[in-house]
């Protein structure tokens, strides 16, 4: 032990010209460890050859001449029986092996040049997300074999998302995970990316091509659990039994939760212990800064936010859990987007909610769940689906508890969900009357299209999954599904997707449906399967929707503020309104959103 103190506030890592040039200083976190050594290829591996000293609370550091390009961990003393080999929890770069996953230091290099300086992340109101899987949506079957998207294609793709019109993308999550597939949800190293996806500075020109391009970048972080391999889990005694009883919990970064908060495997990270709570804030001040991304959509925050020792707790703990990880953001980067995924867990407080979430922490959004649930049951025709109250999922935010539009994300579908096209096709649609001329495959795509009206007409920020845009029904599974992009060759599959540009476009175009405002016509939904409603905004822009999820064809009349020729956004033609009504008929399965046609 020493009494000398790291001359910087840092936990982890490998950093150059630290205290001296031409010196490597590397740090690691392991409180309450006898010995901790540096190992690596530069010196054999060997044990004793650098010992990092520390202050007796937890940092151990060591500064050496610089290795050059490098693997590296660490040697830890476990207790009196045992030790570990671990690489470094904040690797910026890891090489896997068939025993200890290493840190990769690279030979010095020049600085990435960004091209970004004039970019500003948008507000979170005029975003339109694009979700995707790199892994998915850049790969392909090649030879009969998969090859695995990476963030080199996914650059060159993104004409495909500005013809789009969306302008933001939101990642499924890239940190280094085990193996070369992944949906990402299986993290161990959180400051790195993905080898299958590349290195460093592949995704830094992914993300510089994004803003150039005008698309804000968001990253979907799986922070409630991490996969056994973990630096952090390897150093100190296993928590769990061969038959996966609990043992006694000796580590300082995980903990023991129920079922139904680790329902997915992995091991709980217990953040509410301040050395967790770091580590997690010094995650997200990373990543917008040495990548410049825009902000983080939270996976599964009610398990992030789960205090062993107090789940009963009915609001947020400012100095740990999600509200800490949030304001750490917050402070790195004011205009960041911060989403999460939230909903109240068996074993914990009911005034937990959502909504509170919002309220009371740095988090901007969440996914919006009512809305999703709600569609989905009422696109598939559920039992009882025409007794869902879809008024309320549409236009009722307010009613479950958030105070603006922006503060949900409404989608239809997600990587969560079976693309409602897939299910209709293959599930559902034996339930679903099916109009006159209209084969299976229309039926789903039309209720997929009802959907996404729904998605880029109501109050909130919309959000897209990769392949809705042309109507993909891929199942959903976590293995390799590289989309479908062939059906861009079919015209119906051609004509569903400039559908949703027009959509798109509109939103992007017309602040009305940006805005809170919303008021919904007289229709006896359990009977008419019939919605319509109204959006303005306060400098007197309007649109009008109607979306018929029945069978059959249905009068519609829809007021407008003037007379003369509106534009129907989904159908691509005009109704001239006269004495400030537009009369028309909505097919079965189909939908209206009439704008003014001058502005767009």
């Amino acid at each position: 032990m020493t009494s000398e103190r790291l001359p910087a506030d840092i936990r982890g890592g490998a950093h150059r010209d630290l205290v001296e040039r031409g010196l490597v200083t590397f740090v690691m976190r392991a409180p309450y460890k006898p010995f901790v050594s540096l190992v690596g290829d530069f010196n054999g591996w060997d044990t004793l050859s650098h010992p990092m000293q520390t202050d007796g609370e937890g940092a151990w550091w060591i500064s050496v001449p610089d290795p050059g390009r490098t693997r590296y961990g660490y040697y830890v003393v476990v207790d009196d029986d045992t030790h570990a080999w671990v690489g470094d929890p904040y690797a910026r770069e890891v090489q896997w092996s068939h025993e200890t996953p290493w840190a990769l230091l690279h030979s010095r290099e020049s600085a990435f040049v960004w091209r970004d300086k004039k970019w500003r992340t948008p507000p979170l109101r005029n975003l339109v997300i694009y979700e995707l899987c790199v892994r998915d949506f850049a790969g392909t079957w090649h030879g009969g074999r998969p090859h695995y998207g990476a963030f080199e294609r996914l650059t060159r793709q993104l004409s495909h998302l500005t013809a789009l019109g969306v302008n933001c993308v939101e990642l499924m999550p890239i940190n280094a995970f085990p193996g070369e597939s992944s949906w990402g949800y299986n993290p161990v190293f959180y400051h790195a990316i993905a080898n299958t996806y590349g290195g460093p500075n592949d995704f830094k020109r992914f993300v510089d091509a994004c803003h150039r391009a005008g698309i804000a970048v968001i990253l979907d972080v799986a922070f409630n659990h991490a996969w056994g391999q973990h630096p952090y889990y390897n150093i100190y005694p296993p928590m769990y039994g061969p038959k996966g009883e609990w043992w006694t919990d000796w580590n300082p970064f995980f903990h023991h939760t129920p079922p139904s908060i680790n329902m997915w495997g992995g091991v709980d990270w217990d953040h509410f212990n301040p050395e967790t709570t770091r580590y997690f804030q010094d995650i997200v001040r990373y990543w917008l800064a040495e990548y410049h991304i825009d902000g983080f959509r939270f996976d599964w925050v009610g398990g992030v936010d789960y205090d062993s020792n107090n789940p009963m707790r009915p609001d947020f703990n400012p100095y740990h859990g999600i509200s800490a990880i949030c304001w750490a953001a917050r402070q790195a980067k004011p205009d960041c987007i911060l989403i999460g995924e939230f909903w109240q867990l068996e074993g914990t407080s009911p005034e937990k909610t959502a909504a509170r979430l919002v309220h009371e922490t740095e988090m901007d959004a969440v996914w919006n769940g009512y809305f999703h649930h709600t569609l989905d049951d009422v696109l598939n025709r559920r039992w009882e689906w025409e007794k869902r109250d879809i008024h309320r999922a549409i236009g009722g935010f307010r009613d479950i508890g958030f105070s603006t539009a922006t503060q949900v994300i409404n989608y239809s579908c997600s990587h969560d969900e079976v693309r409602p096209e897939h299910e209709i096709k293959f599930y559902s649609g034996k339930h679903i009357p099916r109009p006159a001329g209209m084969s299976l495959q229309d039926v789903a795509l039309a209720q997929a299209k009802l959907g996404l009206v729904a998605v880029f007409a109501a109050p909130g920020v919309p959000m897209i999954y990769s392949g809705q845009e042309y109507g993909d029904d891929s199942p959903r599974t976590i293995d390799f599904s590289p989309l479908q992009w062939g059906k861009l060759g079919q015209p119906k599959f051609r004509r569903h997707m400039e559908m949703v540009k027009r959509l798109i476009r509109a939103r992007r175009r017309h602040a009305a449906l940006r805005s809170d405002h919303i008021r919904f016509f007289d229709n006896h939904f359990p009977s008419e399967h019939l919605i319509r409603f109204c959006r303005w905004d306060d400098a007197g822009d309007y649109a009008v929707c109607a979306i018929n999820f029945a069978a059959e064809p249905r009068w519609v009349e829809l007021p407008v503020p003037q007379d003369g020729v509106w534009r129907d956004v989904v159908g691509n033609r005009t109704v001239t309104a006269e004495e400030r009504w537009l009369r028309l008929q909505a097919p079965a399965y189909d939908a209206v959103l009439f704008v003014r046609p001058q502005s767009d």
